[in-house]
């Protein structure tokens, strides 16, 4: 199961004080956290973050909130979490030291030993020289300028999308010039490959292949629309990953370079 993450944490401690969310289905948690002072939280924190100190006093605390964090995940599959950068393994164990209860211990420590840094992907993907910033990605995505307030769910969910995204998308020219790297961009198409005996489809990108999907599985009383099409995208993405059929086809991905 693959998991999208963030968190907000206080400005010197690094405690986390807020703990966002998402599993690959939409499901969603988000939480406050209580730290160990919330008296000490700089005003620049709770500006940036919109929470308020008063309603810092009144949340679970890091046991708490990481024990509820075990308890809704899905215990039934192999874990990935996907967060934005290299602070919340930063604040994951700066926070570990205030816990006290094996649970909460437990469930900040599955996370912390699935934690995946996508932006290094995002950078890779774009061929880009470092990392940028999330707010840009979803951006550059949503085709508009997207305000980020810093909402560890709000951003979870960022990720999730650009996550989506980046899998139905080969790029031929970096969009961010200014942070492009001096490497030339590989010539590769990707295809989506889907087959079932004789028959053999092939697609430009995982977008392209659920478009399909629905046109030929779904019925017409189905509700179609993003969140549909972006669930279909994941199934064809497990099939594909995990060997899996799927709408009675075998589905797999294959690239070629370009001359």
């Amino acid at each position: 199961m693959k998991y999208f993450i963030d968190f907000e944490a206080t400005q010197f401690s690094g405690e986390i004080i807020s703990i966002g969310c998402v599993d690959e289905n939409d499901r969603r948690f988000y939480t406050l956290v209580k730290p160990e002072s919330p008296e000490k939280i700089t005003e620049f924190i709770l500006n940036l973050t919109g929470i308020s100190r008063e309603e810092l006093l009144q949340a679970p605390t890091a046991d708490e909130a990481f024990t509820q964090l075990l308890g809704w995940l899905d215990k039934t599959s192999v874990v990935s979490f996907y967060c934005y950068g290299d602070s919340d393994a930063h604040f994951l164990e700066r926070t570990l030291q205030h816990l006290h209860t094996f649970e909460a211990q437990v469930g900040l420590s599955v996370v912390r030993s699935a934690l995946i840094d996508f932006s290094v992907d995002v950078r890779k993907h774009f061929s880009l020289k470092h990392s940028i910033a999330l707010k840009k990605v979803i951006s550059y995505f949503r085709g508009e300028n997207v305000e980020q307030n810093h909402n560890s769910l709000t951003d979870a969910l960022f990720l999730k999308e650009i996550y989506e995204k980046s899998q139905n998308e080969v790029v031929t020219e970096c969009p961010f010039p200014e942070y492009q790297s001096t490497a030339n961009l590989p010539k590769i198409k990707r295809r989506i490959c889907a087959v079932r005996g004789n028959v053999k489809m092939e697609f430009a990108s995982f977008s392209k292949a659920a478009d399909w999907v629905m046109s030929e599985f779904l019925s017409m009383g189905d509700k179609v629309n993003d969140k549909t099409k972006s669930k279909v995208c994941s199934r064809i993405m497990v099939a594909s990953e995990k060997d899996r059929p799927y709408c009675g086809f075998s589905w797999s991905v294959g690239t070629r370079h370009l001359e």
